[in-house]
């Protein structure tokens, strides 16, 4: 155990490996995303975690150090204050100032997100908005069908949130927790994301694919 007696933390670019590696073993390992970069933390594990991670480090190429301080983060932050969607769809002539109107009043009326409603009405198609939010925003566009997700990982967000806001942590690069995102210009989201994790790389990713994989995280897990 560490000196804070929170399990032993174990940094490296590969949490999602090495988490499942020392779970094998018979350990509890788990994932945390602190302000700097991800980490696994190692408790009730009846093998030396040391020699194990040595072991794991050596074989994989991958480097990986016990309770050290956090390497300096990588996060892709967006630039404040970011275009709203229906700002940002209006300026590119992919709606029209009146079907942005009738989608607000929609918006604010039922609580809905902006894109869902112009998905629904067939204003703009999903492939054209999350490649044309990722352009603008200077962000990856993530297929997630092609991509996938690291089902565990995406627990990290409650499922209720993630399926509120069309967010969804789907993997680990460069030691920093991606989170795809549906509509990175919505503050609501990133604040609900930021509550449960500490520090993340957003990505845009269309909105089905998120809900589906929203779909599969909870059959998963009622499955389990």
């Amino acid at each position: 155990m560490n000196r804070e007696g929170e399990g032993l933390r174990i940094w490296t670019e590969e949490p999602v490996r090495l988490r499942d590696y020392f779970r094998r073993l018979g350990a509890d390992a788990e994932i945390v995303a602190s302000a700097d970069a991800s980490y696994v933390v190692v408790t009730k594990s009846e093998v030396d975690v040391d020699e194990q991670v040595t072991s794991w480090s050596t074989i994989n190429g991958i480097e990986a150090t016990v309770d050290q301080a956090p390497r300096p983060a990588r996060v892709m932050e967006l630039q404040r204050p970011r275009p709203r969607l229906g700002d940002l769809l209006l300026n590119k002539g992919m709606i029209t100032e009146a079907q942005l109107a009738e989608g607000l009043r929609e918006s604010q009326v039922t609580g809905g997100l902006l894109g869902r409603i112009l998905l629904r009405r067939q204003w703009i198609f999903e492939d054209e908005l999350a490649r044309s939010l990722a352009q603008q925003l200077h962000l990856p566009y993530v297929n997630l069908r092609n991509a996938g997700i690291d089902y565990a990982l995406a627990r990290m967000l409650p499922v209720e949130t993630g399926v509120r806001f069309a967010v969804i942590p789907i993997g680990v690069h460069r030691g920093c927790v991606r989170v795809a995102f549906a509509d990175p210009c919505d503050d609501g989201a990133f604040e609900a994301v930021a509550r449960s994790i500490d520090d993340f790389e957003p990505v845009v990713a269309e909105l089905t694919d998120i809900e589906t994989a929203w779909r599969t995280v909870t059959r998963r897990y009622q499955a389990a």
